[in-house]
């Protein structure tokens, strides 16, 4: 009996180990990829200013084309417009853009096709919530927070750009390009360090299928970081990497096993 339990944590465990993103796993609150019931996929704040805009034209219009005199449809066009001009303009103050998408090499048609036998849960949430409209938070501002990729008191990387496209081993590859003037690539590099592929694998993980994460640095002036989460095909490691300029890809090590790799090499090349 001791042994078979014994074996049963130890499955429990290798099954937590792998926890998807709408569980919890270490400290991160469920749900953190929106859940939405429908998709508006036209900005809500341009429908109710402009609506309000012109109910508010038509009763000023028709006010002063009778000289003064209202009736009811103006009275209460008047009563109506303004609060929806006010509203509209708000929203539209709050509102987010779709980020752009583009499937480099495909079409879109192909990559809906791939998306849907290959990809995960969430990476279609992610592609979906990031090319609609929405209102108040940033695009995946609690993900990131829960990843712990913005500092304290700081605003999360600005989500720039996505892009889909296929893996050489015939898998699906979501690109996300973030605008990270708070984060330094560092930071980055250390948050996809470690086993199973690193935690950003983990938590981008639906508990079906398994991910593969890499990160690239865009560029250092405009302070750009492409992050992309690949469904993990066979044959795959999921060792987390960082993709170079010359296109090649490299383990991520942590600061401390840069360091001692630095001073190593440092130290052969100082011996005779």
């Amino acid at each position: 009996r001791s042994a078979a339990a014994a074996a049963t944590a130890r499955r429990g465990a290798a099954l937590r180990a792998r926890r998807p993103l709408m569980q919890k796993e270490d400290g991160v609150r469920a749900g953190l990829v929106t859940e939405v019931p429908f998709e508006v996929r036209f900005s809500i704040g341009n429908v109710i200013s402009v609506s309000g805009f012109v109910l508010l034209a038509y009763s000023l219009g028709s006010f002063l084309l009778k000289n003064g005199q209202s009736d009811l449809v103006q009275t209460l066009g008047f009563v109506y417009a303004i609060p929806a001009l006010v509203g509209g303009l708000a929203l539209k103050y709050a509102e987010l853009p779709p980020v752009p998408l583009t499937q480099p090499g495909s079409s879109a048609a192909e990559m809906e096709a791939l998306r849907e036998s290959k990809g995960t849960k969430i990476q279609t949430k992610i592609l979906s919530d990031a090319t609609r409209f929405t209102y108040g938070d940033a695009h995946m501002e609690e993900p990131l927070r829960a990843l712990k990729l913005a500092p304290k008191g700081q605003g999360v990387p600005v989500l720039q750009s996505l892009s889909e496209s296929r893996t050489p081993a015939g898998g699906y590859a979501l690109s996300m390009v973030f605008y990270a003037p708070n984060t330094p690539y560092r930071v980055w590099k250390d948050r996809m360090a470690g086993p199973d592929g690193g935690r950003i694998a983990r938590f981008f993980g639906d508990g079906k299928k398994s991910l593969r994460a890499w990160v690239r640095l865009v560029s250092v002036k405009e302070r750009t970081v492409e992050l992309t989460i690949a469904t993990l095909e066979e044959g795959e490691e999921d060792t987390a990497l960082e993709l170079l300029k010359d296109g090649s890809f490299a383990p991520i090590l942590t600061a401390a096993a840069e360091e001692e790799a630095a001073e190593a090499a440092a130290k052969a090349a100082a011996s005779p």
